[in-house]
C-alpha cells in the first residue's frame, strides 16, 4: 500500500467512526471535535492517557503521566 493509500484508508476509517458515533450516541459536534483534538495531542506528544489514579501501578510516578514525554 502506498503512503497515499494508507492516508486515504485512515481518513475513511476516521470518517466512518465519527459518523457512527454521531448516529449511535448523543454527542454534539463540539464534543467530537474536542475528542479529536485530544487524540491529536496524544499522537503529537506520544503521551500516555491515564483516566484515573487507579489505572497507575504502584511503582508508577504520577508526574510521568501529567507531562508529555518529548
Amino acid at each position: 500500500m502506498t503512503n497515499n493509500d494508507q492516508t486515504d484508508a485512515l481518513m475513511f476509517d476516521l470518517d466512518n467512526l465519527i459518523r457512527r458515533y454521531q448516529q449511535e450516541y448523543d454527542l454534539n459536534d463540539q464534543t467530537i471535535v474536542g475528542e479529536l483534538e485530544f487524540a491529536k495531542l496524544t499522537v503529537l506528544t506520544d503521551a500516555e492517557i491515564i483516566f484515573s489514579p487507579e489505572d497507575l501501578d504502584e511503582d508508577d510516578d504520577l508526574e510521568d503521566y501529567i507531562s508529555p514525554q518529548f
